[in-house]
């Protein structure tokens, strides 16, 4: 009968040592654009024909309103981070004048494809 106590007691401190495991999760933020959105853009579009292909951009700079911040961050439960930024110009007629940036592939790393 003591040895049963014994053995009940070890089991239930035990379980609770199973939960102790440390879980990560892949963190996707920001916006992600990619090569082919960045192809549909040329010089002289408008702001609305932009947004429609990027979407809204992540920062507006307040010193800065003909210019926006397109930012992307993906960190592996395991791994390096991967930060991309893209900056969208426009004049001062809200017209595209230029983008710079650096977006490697036409289909980014995401958490479903990196698992």
């Amino acid at each position: 009968m003591r040895s049963f106590r014994l053995i009940i007691l070890l089991t239930f401190c035990a379980l609770p040592l199973g939960a102790c495991s440390i879980y990560r999760v892949d963190v996707q933020q920001g916006n992600v654009i990619t090569t082919k959105e960045l192809a549909e853009l040329h010089p002289g579009m408008d702001e609305l024909q932009v947004r429609a292909i990027l979407g809204s951009p992540l920062l507006q700079d307040p010193w800065h309103p003909h210019q926006w911040v397109y930012a992307y961050s993906f960190k592996p439960a395991y791994g390096n981070t991967e930060v991309r930024k893209v900056l969208v110009l426009f004049d001062k007629d809200d017209k595209l004048i230029g983008v710079q940036g650096d977006v490697r592939s036409s289909t980014p790393t995401t958490a479903a494809t990196a698992s």
